[in-house]
């Protein structure tokens, strides 16, 4: 774990709400982080939508709206929160846990979505804010009002055709009830697979994981 991450959140470790955010379900079907998820995702979204309307006053709500898509997609939350290096204190089933580290983005992204909503519930939103800002602190000074911004299909395309490769084709089955999609792509001799309530979503979260691998290749 780093110096870091200690400094800042030596506090935050003896939460049981914050050791309770290091449970995937996998490990626990009773116990787990998923509600901490739920509810760390909203207070995600509306710190960073607060800080981005704060602070460039002349953008409409799309161009907002593609800021915080490129702020809180899974590949950057999973990236914010292997630089906490606290993967360690993760724990999942034996079989989760050998997954391909690429497969492992969304539960990353939900782990840090889940400390943050631990954070809220035991300290309050002051204190889950001022951690936030604290994590993306980086990433704000990256932005500006001319800042190209796009998803995550749309690079993984232009990535692609970089190479003279093709774009992938994306496999969307839903459920009964048509709420609830599960994409999967297979891209180099790899299956990529994600879920989500939106098809337009499922597709970029396996866009991201795809994209990810590249990175790490």
């Amino acid at each position: 774990m780093s110096k870091n991450f200690l400094s800042v959140n030596k506090a935050y470790l003896e939460l049981p709400l914050f050791k309770q955010a290091f449970i995937h379900k996998s490990f626990s079907s009773n116990q787990n982080n998923e509600r901490l998820e739920f509810l760390g995702d909203a207070v995600l979204e509306i710190v960073v939508s607060e800080y981005l309307f704060n602070r460039f006053e002349q953008l409409d709500e799309g161009r907002l709206t593609q800021m915080r898509a490129s702020l809180v997609n899974t590949q950057s939350l999973a990236e914010v929160f292997l630089r906490l290096d606290c993967k360690d204190l993760l724990q999942t089933s034996k079989g989760t846990n050998k997954l391909n580290e690429s497969h492992k983005h969304s539960i990353y992204a939900g782990t840090l979505e889940a400390c943050i909503g631990a954070i809220f519930i035991e300290l309050g939103f002051e204190e889950s804010k001022s951690f936030i800002l604290h994590l993306f602190h980086s990433s704000f000074l990256l932005l500006n009002e001319s800042i190209e911004l796009k998803d995550a299909k749309s690079r993984l395309q232009e990535a692609l055709q970089a190479n003279g490769a093709e774009p992938p084709t994306y496999s969307v089955v839903s459920n009964k009830e048509g709420n609830y999609f599960d994409c999967s792509v297979r891209f180099n001799g790899k299956t990529f697979q994600a879920s989500a309530a939106l098809k337009k979503e499922s597709e970029q979260k396996v866009a991201e994981l795809i994209l990810f691998e590249l990175d790490r290749a």
